[in-house]
């Protein structure tokens, strides 16, 4: 078994010399070490597709025996750079670049199986709408991939898919019913249905979603994809705006007034899916269980009806998420990470727990024994161990309440979407909160993050959730945003994530006030990766 990590590898034996033999080894591969196993597949399909002696169908066969396989080690390599800070480390990324290379390969393996299926008396004919199908659920996992560690992917995928989509379309293959244990829920496929989950996902772009986000999503496609049909431009849909994919471009779908009639744009229609996820917003809104309506189940109903009104905005209306952005006036935006740092400059000195009084440490002792205080040399020394500091981000442009920032190019700080930020925006003299709602690494490296302000002047406070009520030195850093009412914004608390349940009251402790205070949490407003943010009575 190969035990190489680089996507370059290429062994020199063969694992397997047919379909049967290849079932038998895919038993022997040990799911233990993910990158390893990862590896020997990927080399095994190299071997493949360099092999000339496999025949047509043990060849396809091969590949369906191996796609379970890579789908659970993707789903566990995932895992290792899904949801981490942009950009990832090297040993992220070289995991993510054999996870990507396996993805490749298989398109690669299914393009070559289409070769040898083309022709009318082929022996592989019969197989075609399959092949079509699995080459296009590859490209779009090349996509989507790219989408987990919010890269950019070379446009030229695009014009992969789209040729596969006509190639099934000139024979007449788009709705044949294709046997998927991955890709859909009831076990069945079709081309259509993998061509637009391609996309729809991409339109539902993920630079904006955090890694659950885009498993709703794609829980989404798979249980209601079914409900779109690609058409041919001229053909009314019920919708006002028409959703278009040119066919012969490197781009997605996109959405225009009305799509005058061409031989290479098509048509998306939409009608079912929006009457089928405007029934589902009504009935969460009536208090339906999510689980009922064929929804993720882990999602509670107000985080579901979000997700279904953003898609919707998306998928049916052609409302982009972030209005276009203007030149602002300021240039840069210096930024404090996390709660604990944006804590520290907000208040101007370390978190210390409110109800336990700090044991002095010996320079401390010494210097009030000398001074009469603590001097500013030992607070600056105490200070310096949290290695808490700033870094000044360059503004692209601003947009209603979000501004798009460029990672400098000497950062020693990534980001990740839903990440909570301290920003302080050219000469102002204090820091507001924001957090990541947006994230691309550009082909050539560069990172933009989008950041989204959250309204109102933060004040740092101390939490504790109801569990540490009886504890003590159980306060965490947080935040109160004073009520704003020109913008109907509520007062609000920004706490760390999963501290607060709805309906659950927590503890509030402000710098200078005697005791605690208790509030109750109403609902939450903003779920990020390292907070929360509730409303309050």
């Amino acid at each position: 078994m190969a035990t190489s990590t680089s996507p370059d590898s290429r062994p020199g034996g063969l694992f397997f010399s047919d379909a049967r033999s290849c079932k038998e080894w895919l038993k022997t591969l040990q799911i233990i070490h993910y990158a390893t196993a990862q590896q020997s597949i990927l080399d095994a399909l190299r071997i493949l597709a360099s092999n000339r002696e496999f025949a047509p169908l043990d060849r396809l066969t091969c590949l369906e025996l191996m796609r379970d396989k890579i789908a659970l080690l993707l789903g566990e390599q995932r895992a290792r750079y899904a949801g981490k800070t942009i950009p990832l480390s090297h040993g992220d990324s070289n995991a993510w670049q054999v996870s990507n290379a396996l993805l490749r390969e298989m398109e690669n393996g299914y393009a070559r199986c289409w070769d040898e299926a083309r022709g009318e008396d082929a022996p592989m004919h019969a197989h075609a709408a399959l092949i079509l199908q699995r080459t296009i659920r590859y490209i779009g996992l090349q996509m989507l991939i790219a989408g987990f560690i919010y890269r950019r992917f070379d446009t030229g995928l695009w014009l992969r898919l789209h040729t596969q989509w006509v190639e099934a379309e000139s024979r007449g293959l788009q709705s044949r019913r294709i046997k998927d244990s991955i890709g859909a829920i009831d076990g069945y496929s079709s081309v259509q249905q993998a061509y637009t989950a391609v996309l729809l996902g991409q339109a539902a772009n993920v630079y904006e979603l955090m890694p659950r986000e885009i498993d709703f999503v794609d829980a989404i496609l798979k249980r209601f994809g079914h409900k779109v049909e690609v058409m041919h431009a001229g053909m009314p849909t019920a919708l006002g705006s028409q959703c278009v994919v040119d066919v012969l471009s490197s781009d997605g779908a996109i959405f225009v007034a009305s799509a005058e009639p061409a031989d290479h744009i098509r048509v998306l229609n939409l009608d079912e899916l929006s009457k089928s996820m405007k029934r589902r917003l009504r009935k969460l809104a009536d208090g339906e269980d999510p689980r009922n309506l064929d929804l993720p189940p882990e999602w509670s109903a107000p985080e579901a009806a979000r997700q279904l009104v953003r898609l919707h905005r998306l998928w049916c209306e052609g409302l982009g998420s972030r209005p276009p952005g203007t030149i602002p006036a300021e240039t840069s935006a210096q930024l404090a990470f996390g709660i604990a740092e944006t804590h520290f400059f907000l208040s101007g000195s370390l978190f210390e727990q409110p109800d336990v009084k700090r044991e002095l440490t010996r320079q401390e002792l010494n210097d009030i024994k000398m001074f009469g205080k603590v001097s500013e040399a030992t607070t600056r020394a105490r200070y310096a161990e949290y290695n808490y500091g700033t870094e000044t981000w360059g503004i692209v442009d601003e947009s209603r309440g979000s501004y798009r920032l460029l990672r400098p190019a000497n950062s020693s700080h990534g980001m990740a979407i839903g990440r909570l930020l301290g920003v302080k925006i050219g000469n102002q003299d204090h820091f507001y909160l924001g957090y990541v709602t947006g994230l691309v690494e550009e082909l050539d490296g560069m990172v933009f993050a989008t950041v989204t302000m959250l309204p109102g002047r933060p004040e740092a406070i101390a939490v504790r959730g109801p569990e540490n009520r009886n504890r003590a030195g159980t306060y965490a850093q947080g935040f109160r945003l004073a009520p704003m009412p020109a913008l109907r914004a509520p007062e609000t608390l920004v706490i760390p994530n999963g501290m607060a349940q709805q309906g659950k009251a927590i503890d509030i402790f402000h710098p200078g006030h005697g005791s605690p205070k208790q509030v109750k949490v109403l609902d939450f407003t903003e779920r990020g990766l390292d907070f929360d943010r509730v409303t309050i009575d």
